[in-house]
C-alpha cells in the first residue's frame, strides 16, 4: 500500500472515526439519505444492545435519525441485517455503506435499507466550505474511488473482459476481491464459501467446500486459491477435507484420498478442463503432472495416533496437506491473464471435477 493514507482506511474502525469526525463539522451532509441532519453522531452505538452499529446518528431531541454499518472487505451477513432491522424502529433508516453499493445480502431485504457506495458517501463533505473537512474528504475519496474501480474491474465480467488478477498488488485489495467474490461462488453450486488470510503469511485465501455424496457429514470435496499478490503467485488447490482431526476421520480420508489417488492431480483436471472449458483451461498450468509432493513415511501411524509436530521431517501423505484430514493436489493460475470470474468458474470446476468423479 503505497500511502499513509491508504493504511488508514484500510481499516473499517479508522473510516467509522473519520466519518464521525467529517459529521461532526459537517452534519448536513447526510441530508437526502438519513431521516434528517444529524446533531449528534455516536459511534459504536448499541441501542442497549451489546451489539454495535458503526455509526448512529441522533436529531437534536435525541431520536435516532440512521444507523450506518461500513463494509470495506466483508459483506453484509444475514444475522447482521436482521440485528439492524430487529433493532432499531422502523422509521429510522438503515444505511449500508461499502466499497460497491450492490450488497447482495439486501436482496429481497427491509425497504428501510438505503445503500451508497463509501466513494459516493465520502465525496458529500468535498464541496464543504470547511477548507479541513474539504481537503480530507477529497483524499479520502479519491483512494476509495480507486480502490472500487479496480475491485470492479477485476470481479466483474464485462463487454471486453475483466482486468487480470495482475492489476491487483496489494494484500489488502486482495482479501477485499477475494470476500467479494464469494456470492459468485455460492450462486455457483458452493455449500460453504470462506475468505480470508493464510495463516502467518497474511496473504488471501479463498476456499470453497461441497460435501461427498453419500458420504458421512464433515466428509467433503474442497477448492481453494491462495493468493501472494505482491509475489504475482496465485495457487489453485483441490481434493479433500474431512473436518476435525480424529481417528476415523483420519482413516476416512485417507482411504478415500487413496481411491481418487488418480483424480487428484493437477494434470487429469486441467485435462477435464479443457474439454470443458477450453479458453479457461489455458490460465493453469503445473510444475509436476501430479501437483503433489512426494510421499514418505507410513501415512498409517499418523491415521493411528494423529499428526503431530515434527513429524512433517518423516511422513508425508503424497498430498499437500492442511493437517491431517485435508489433502490437496496443486495447480498454478496465470495472475497476468486470469480475472476474479475466471477463479470462480476454476473453483467451481474442480468442485464438480471432484464430486463427480466419486
Amino acid at each position: 500500500m503505497s500511502t499513509g493514507l491508504e493504511r488508514l482506511l484500510a481499516h473499517e474502525t479508522n473510516l467509522s472515526d473519520l466519518l464521525a469526525y467529517l459529521t461532526e463539522r459537517e452534519p448536513k451532509r447526510w441530508e437526502g439519505i438519513a431521516a434528517s441532519a444529524p446533531a449528534e453522531v455516536l459511534r459504536e452505538g448499541g441501542a442497549g444492545t451489546r451489539k454495535r452499529a458503526d455509526l448512529v446518528l441522533r436529531g437534536p431531541k435525541s431520536e435516532i435519525v440512521g444507523a450506518v454499518e461500513i463494509k470495506l472487505g466483508h459483506h453484509l451477513s444475514t444475522e447482521q441485517r436482521k440485528w439492524y432491522e430487529t433493532v432499531f424502529a422502523p422509521e429510522v433508516p438503515l444505511i449500508l455503506a461499502s466499497l460497491d453499493d450492490t450488497e447482495s445480502a439486501l436482496e429481497g431485504a427491509s425497504d428501510k435499507w438505503v445503500r451508497i457506495s463509501l466513494a459516493d458517501l465520502v465525496g458529500r463533505w468535498r464541496s464543504s466550505t470547511d477548507a479541513e473537512v474539504a481537503t480530507i474528504a477529497a483524499a479520502m475519496h479519491g483512494v476509495l474511488t480507486s480502490w472500487s474501480g479496480t475491485i470492479a474491474a477485476v470481479s466483474e465480467e464485462r463487454e471486453v473482459g475483466a482486468a487480470p488478477l495482475d492489476t491487483i498488488g496489494d494484500p489488502f485489495l486482495a482479501r477485499v476481491l477475494t470476500r467479494n467474490l464469494q456470492p459468485a461462488l455460492l450462486a455457483g453450486g458452493a455449500e460453504t464459501v470462506y475468505a480470508g488470510t493464510t495463516s502467518g503469511g497474511g496473504n488471501a485465501i479463498l476456499q470453497a467446500w461441497v460435501p461427498l455424496p453419500s458420504a458421512a457429514e464433515g466428509e467433503h470435496v474442497i477448492a481453494e486459491v491462495r493468493w501472494a499478490p505482491r509475489r504475482r503467485v496465485m495457487d489453485l488447490r483441490f481434493g479433500l477435507d474431512f473436518g476435525e482431526s480424529s481417528r476415523s476421520s483420519r482413516a476416512a480420508v485417507w482411504a478415500r484420498a487413496q481411491q481418487m489417488d488418480d483424480v487428484i492431480r493437477a494434470e487429469r483436471f486441467i485435462e477435464h478442463v479443457e474439454n470443458l472449458d477450453s479458453k479457461r483451461a489455458t490460465l493453469i498450468s503445473f510444475k509436476k503432472p501430479s501437483g503433489r509432493p512426494t510421499a514418505k513415511g507410513d501415512w498409517s501411524e499418523i491415521v493411528e495416533r494423529g499428526f503431530r509436530r515434527g513429524d512433517a521431517t518423516f511422513f508425508n501423505p503424497g498430498f499437500h496437506r492442511d493437517g491431517d484430514t485435508r489433502f490437496e493436489a496443486t495447480a498454478r493460475i496465470d495472475t497476468s491473464k486470469a480475472s476474479g470470474p475466471d477463479v470462480v468458474a476454476l473453483l467451481c470446476h474442480a468442485l464438480r471435477y471432484l464430486v463427480s468423479a466419486v
